[in-house]
C-alpha cells in the first residue's frame, strides 16, 4: 500500500541499528513521529554530533562595526549553542543506555582562523576554551567503543591533488586524553595532535586511523605496545614529530641520532602508511624501518627511500606500492648530486626485497619506468628478487614513446613473478598530475557541478566504437611481421607465459592506433607467447572531455583467444 509505514513496523533491534549511524539532530528529530519513537533514538548507543562553522565577516576589518558586531554575536551563538546541545544530547543518551559510539565534526568552508577560534576561543577573545575537550571529557563518553573526530576546512578537500608529503603539523586541535581506554576499539581522528598527558592501556583497541594529524613518535610506539589486539593502523599525512629536550639554558634541541623512523606493530595485520613526513627530515633521506611479523595487507604512498621489514611477514598477501613522481629530484636535492637514477633503481629493488612472500603486487611509479630497470645480467643477479608468490601483478608508469628501456622494468618483473596469472599494465606517456596544488582544487571543486554529463556521452560513445574498430582491424587482420618486435621481451623465455599467465590488461593511449606503439606491440607479444592466456583486456587510459566525469579510462574492446585459431 502506497500509504503503509513500513518503517515503523520494523523491529526496535533494526531501528536503534539505523539511528546508531544517524546524525544527532536528525536523530532526536524523530521523537516526534510518535510516542513509540519518542525515547528510542536515546537507545541507540550513539552520539554523533556535527557542526559547520561560519563568521569569517568577524575578522574582515573593512566591515562596519555594526555588522562586524552582529557577526561576532552570531558566531559565538553557534559556538554556545553546539556545547549545550552536544552536552544535552550526551545526557540524553547516556540516561537510556551506554553511548558506545561517539562522532564529533566539525567543518568550514573557511580559513583556518575561523575554526580554531570555535575550537579555542569563548567570548571576550581572551578566554580559552576546548570544544573537543568538552565533548571528549563528558561522562557519557566513559564507556565509548568507537570514537572519531573530524576536523576539516576547506583546503582539506583539495590535498587530494597535491600528492605531496607533509611538511608540518595540520592539527588543529590537540587531545590531551582519550575516554574510555578500556573500552575503546575504534580511535579516527583526523586533523587532531596527540599530546598525552600520561600513558594509558588500550586492551580492546583494534582499529586506528589517523589522518593530517601529528604524533611523537616515542608516543605512537606506546600506543603501539598498549593495544595488544590492534590489527589496522592507517596513517595518512602524519606528521611525526621529533623528541625535542631543552638544555640548560632553555634552548630546544632534537635528539642528533634519529635519522629515521622506527615501529613496532606486534599484532597488525593492515598497515597503510600514506604521505607521512617527520619533523626535521623532509624529503628522502630519513629511512623506514617496521616490525610487523603478522602483516597481510601494507600500502605505502610517498617518496622512494630505504625502507626495511625487520621481521619476515610469511602470511603477506596484499603490496600496493605508490613512489611520487618527484622521488628522483627529491633523492638528488637532500643527498647530494652522486644520488643519480643508478641509486633509485637499486633503491627500488631494495624496496622490494621486503616481500618475497606476496601474493597481490600493485605498483604506481609516478615517473618514467627506465628509471627502476636493472639492465645487463650482472646487474639483474645483484638487485633482482624472486616473487615466487605473485599471481596478481598491476604496474602503473610512465615511459617515453622511443624509450627501449621502459619495457625492461616490465621484463625484469615478469622473470621476478614466475606464477603470475593476471597482469594488468597501465602505461603512460606523460606523468600523472601529482604535482597539482590546492589551487588546481578549489578551481576543480567550483566547476564540478557545472559540467553536463549528457554532452559527453555522444562523443564518449562515438570515440569508443571508432577505436574499437580501429583496434580489431589492426590486431584481428594484422601481419605477425607488421609488428615490431621488443628487444627485451621477444626471444626471452619467462615461466609465467608457459603456465600460469591466463590475464592480461592494458592501458594506453590508442589515439593513433598504431601497430608501433608499445601497447600494441605488448598485445601482439602476449598473445603469440602466452601459452595459457584465456583473457587479454585492451582499455584506452587517454583522458579528454569525450570521457564521463566520472571515470579517468574507457573500456575499449575485449578478446577471447583460442591457440588453434589465434585471434577470434
Amino acid at each position: 500500500m502506497a500509504d503503509e509505514d513500513r518503517l515503523s513496523a520494523l523491529p526496535d533491534d533494526l531501528l536503534l541499528r539505523i539511528l546508531y549511524f544517524v546524525p544527532c539532530k536528525e536523530s532526536a528529530s524523530t521523537s516526534v513521529l510518535s510516542r513509540r519513537w519518542g525515547s528510542l533514538w536515546r537507545s541507540s548507543g550513539a552520539v554523533n554530533l556535527a557542526v559547520r562553522v561560519q563568521g569569517d565577516s568577524i575578522f574582515l576589518s573593512h566591515e562596519s562595526p555594526s555588522a562586524r558586531e552582529a557577526a561576532y554575536e552570531a558566531f559565538f551563538s553557534c559556538q554556545e549553542a553546539f556545547a549545550r546541545a552536544a552536552a544535552g544530547a550526551l545526557s540524553a543518551a547516556d540516561a537510556e543506555a551506554p553511548v558506545t559510539r561517539l562522532t564529533l565534526r566539525v567543518h568550514t568552508d573557511c580559513d583556518y582562523g575561523v575554526i580554531d577560534r570555535f575550537l579555542h576561543r569563548r567570548r571576550g577573545w581572551q578566554t580559552n576554551g576546548d570544544v573537543v575537550g568538552d565533548v571528549l571529557s563528558h561522562d557519557a563518553a566513559r564507556h565509548v567503543e568507537h570514537l572519531r573526530v573530524a576536523l576539516f576546512e576547506y583546503l582539506d578537500n583539495c590535498r587530494c591533488f597535491s600528492n605531496k608529503e607533509i611538511g608540518q603539523s595540520a592539527g588543529l586541535c590537540s587531545i590531551f586524553s582519550l575516554p574510555s581506554a578500556e573500552t575503546l576499539r575504534v580511535l579516527d581522528l583526523t586533523r587532531c595532535d596527540l599530546a598525552p598527558s600520561a600513558p594509558a592501556a588500550f586492551p580492546r583497541l583494534a582499529t586506528l586511523r589517523l589522518r593530517l594529524c601529528s604524533i611523537q613518535t616515542e608516543y605512537l610506539q606506546a600506543l603501539l605496545d598498549a593495544a595488544p589486539e590492534l590489527h589496522t593502523v592507517h596513517l595518512e599525512s602524519v606528521f611525526f614529530k621529533l623528541n625535542w629536550k631543552f638544555d640548560a639554558d632553555g634552548n630546544a634541541t632534537a635528539e642528533p641520532h634519529v635519522l629515521g623512523l622506527g615501529l613496532t606493530f606486534r599484532a597488525v595485520t593492515t598497515l597503510v602508511l600514506a604521505l607521512c613526513g617527520r619533523e626535521a627530515g623532509y624529503g628522502s633521506s630519513w629511512a623506514i624501518e617496521i616490525d610487523a611479523p603478522r602483516l597481510r595487507t601494507f600500502v605505502y604512498k610517498g617518496v622512494l627511500r630505504r625502507f626495511l621489514l625487520r621481521s619476515p611477514a610469511p602470511d603477506l598477501a596484499r603490496v600496493e606500492l605508490h613512489f611520487l613522481q618527484d622521488a628522483f629530484y627529491q633523492c638528488r636535492h637532500y643527498c647530494g648530486d652522486d644520488y643519480d637514477k643508478e641509486t633509485v633503481h637499486v633503491l627500488f629493488w631494495q624496496f622490494m626485497h621486503n616481500f618475497t612472500s606476496v601474493r597481490a603486487l600493485k605498483l604506481k611509479v609516478g615517473y618514467e619506468l627506465n628509471d627502476i630497470a636493472a639492465i645487463g645480467e650482472a646487474t639483474c643477479a645483484k638487485l633482482l628478487c624472486a616473487l615466487p608468490n605473485v599471481v596478481h601483478l598491476e604496474l602503473e608508469g610512465v615511459h617515453q614513446p622511443t624509450s627501449k628501456t621502459a619495457v625492461v622494468a616490465i621484463a625484469n618483473l615478469l622473470h621476478c613473478c614466475p606464477a603470475v596469472r593476471d597482469l594488468i599494465l597501465n602505461l603512460k606517456t606523460v606523468p600523472s598530475q601529482s604535482g597539482k596544488g590546492d589551487s588546481y582544487g578549489r578551481s576543480f571543486f567550483g566547476r564540478k557541478d557545472k559540467l553536463d554529463y549528457s554532452k559527453s556521452v555522444d562523443p564518449f560513445m562515438h570515440h569508443s566504437s571508432k577505436t574499437k574498430r580501429a583496434m580489431e582491424d589492426s590486431i584481428g587482420d594484422g601481419d605477425d611481421d607488421d609488428v615490431p618486435d621488443i628487444p627485451a621481451l621477444s626471444g626471452r623465455s619467462f615461466a609465467c607465459l608457459q603456465s600460469s599467465l591466463k590475464r592480461v590488461s592494458l592501458h594506453f593511449r590508442l589515439d593513433n592506433c598504431s601497430s608501433n606503439c608499445l601497447g600494441m606491440r605488448l598485445v601482439r607479444f602476449f598473445t603469440n607467447n602466452a601459452k595459457v592466456l584465456e583473457e587479454i583486456m585492451c582499455v584506452d587510459s587517454s583522458s579528454g572531455r569525450h570521457c564521463p566525469s566520472n571515470s579517468t579510462s574507457m573500456f575499449l574492446t575485449q578478446w577471447k583467444l583460442d591457440f588453434n585459431t589465434r585471434i577470434r
